[in-house]
């Protein structure tokens, strides 16, 4: 049976922009059916999971706990544990009821702009953005509003904020460091951002998932410890990229007791609950894996930033280096011309064997785009092999 009844014809149009579909998906799909194809597109962090997670996971199916709901806000000893992570790493006054568990920081993100975004609100998301927060936000019945930040530089164009914000604006979602650029805003840019929406009612919505990714001394800042952000900041985060867990779907929202107990409350409507064995795996990972575990962590990926940009710019692409975060956001035209970011993609995986995400995927404005964007979160031996076919592209 395919051919759906006429009674499915109407539809809500607050999806139908996905209709489009997913080239990042549909992608991972192509290379997928390449032999020895590598996936260097969707951000899948192919490494090993450290013991602390599989251990908690297992020994919570093998009948440490029962195998029931947990509570919508999460177990409390992870919420504990997160908060205890937020005090020792992120300088957040925080406690267990300032935490709530939610799938992923794409959960939390979910949650919290159904409990704070009205149908016609404005959403300001800063260019290149994350996709998903960008065709997330129309399902909440709501605009994104796209925010330049500052060519070559992506430095906050506090200008360009100003001439964005309405009447109808609600929310500012802050990446940091960012998908798909590596940006990682520094405190004058947040104390600049707090300036800008002194005196309004605009909540800000972070996405911290690459915390423990910043690289060249730069340190990892949330905005809501930055002053005139703190009152106005819900924080999101995930342990899919930190713990190479992206399958396990266990992130937190975290900010003002009342708000976030609103938000678990809506979550509870979405999914109930987190699952079980998988808090439990994060809570023993947090409990038990040293300071050190991150630095490493930090240091690992740098070394592959070095090398993997080092491949790119001998292929003859053109960017950045990344601040933080394992993408990296480059103009093609020196290798693929001017064929479009979709095409020349496909171009890649027929010559090599590699894919990448068209970058067009984070701009509202698409025309002129030359980008793709490329993660590097993979095993040396993958890399080592991606790298040498890179480089045949000279």
């Amino acid at each position: 049976m395919t051919d759906s009844h006429p009674a499915f014809a109407r539809q809500a149009t607050r999806r139908r922009h996905l209709d489009e579909g997913n080239l990042l998906r549909s992608l991972t799909l192509v290379i997928n059916g390449v032999p020895g194809g590598i996936n260097l597109g969707q951000g899948v962090c192919d490494l090993d999971t450290p013991s602390p997670l599989r251990a908690g996971a297992i020994a919570s199916i093998e009948g440490g706990d029962r195998q029931l709901y947990t509570p919508y806000a999460g177990l409390p000893e992870l919420r504990a544990a997160i908060a205890q992570k937020l005090r020792r790493h992120n300088r957040l006054d925080f406690g267990p009821e300032n935490v709530a568990i939610c799938t992923g920081s794409s959960g939390a993100f979910f949650a919290a702009g159904m409990t704070l975004i009205e149908p016609g609100d404005e959403v300001v998301l800063f260019e290149p953005f994350y996709s998903y927060h960008w065709t997330t936000v129309p399902l909440f019945g709501a605009v994104p509003i796209a925010v330049p930040l500052a060519p070559e530089t992506l430095a906050f164009d506090e200008g360009a904020l100003r001439r964005a914000l309405s009447p109808r604006t609600r929310t500012v979602v802050v990446n940091t460091p960012g998908n798909p650029s590596g940006k990682v805003w520094q405190r004058a840019e947040l104390e600049r951002l707090a300036a800008v929406l002194d005196g309004t009612d605009i909540v800000v919505l972070t996405d911290e998932v690459y915390e423990y990714m910043c690289f060249d001394g730069r340190e990892h800042l949330s905005p809501a410890a930055v002053p005139g952000l703190a009152e106005r900041t819900l924080t999101l985060n995930s342990f899919s990229k930190t713990f190479s867990v992206t399958g396990w779907r266990i992130g937190f929202l975290a900010g003002p007791t009342d708000i976030v107990e609103k938000c678990g409350i809506v979550f509870d409507q979405i999914e109930v609950c987190a699952a079980r064995p998988m808090q439990r795996g994060v809570q023993r990972a947090l409990e038990q894996l040293p300071d050190d575990f991150y630095e490493q962590l930090r240091a690992g990926y740098e070394q592959k930033r070095d090398a993997f940009c080092g491949a790119l710019a001998d292929a003859g692409f053109r960017f950045e280096r990344p601040e933080g975060a394992y993408y990296v956001l480059a103009d093609y035209r020196d290798v693929f011309g001017e064929l479009d970011p979709h095409a020349a993609v496909l171009r890649m995986i027929d010559r090599i064997g590699i894919n990448a995400v068209p970058g067009h995927l984070f701009f509202a404005r698409t025309e002129g785009v030359r980008s793709m964007r490329f993660q590097f979160a993979v095993d040396w031996p993958v890399l080592d092999e991606a790298m040498q076919r890179l480089r045949s592209l000279a």
